[in-house]
């Protein structure tokens, strides 16, 4: 859930872009840009699922729910991938859904440990 953390905090001005440079306010958005800010964020997550999803396969038996862990991870994985290609980062409702998404994924995380 640290990891989520960082993604959220990293992401969490990318709905207010134009505002923060309209206000003269440093973010990472700001700086490196919606798109940079979105593939790094992503980046991040993505391999979160991949060490989750090794994770699954490499742990002891009986330490997780393998099945679960690796299906539930990948999922989370596509999920994320698709909502960063459909990011426009010139559309402020692109990049809230974005955003939006990231939070769903967050959610769906704790979904899924009921099942690990």
């Amino acid at each position: 859930m640290t990891v989520y953390g960082i993604v959220i905090a990293a992401t969490k001005d990318l709905p207010d872009v134009a505002g923060d440079r309209i206000g003269g306010i440093e973010t990472f958005a700001t700086r490196l840009g919606t798109r940079r800010v979105a593939a790094a964020a992503s980046a991040v997550l993505g391999l979160n699922y991949v060490a989750a999803a090794a994770t699954a396969l490499l742990a002891p038996t009986g330490a997780f729910r393998t099945l679960p862990m690796l299906v539930g991870h990948a999922a989370a994985a596509v999920w994320l991938g698709r909502s960063w290609l459909k990011l426009d980062p010139d559309s402020e409702d692109s990049i809230k859904r974005f955003y939006g998404q990231i939070w769903n994924l967050f959610y769906y995380e704790y979904v899924l440990y009921l099942f690990l």
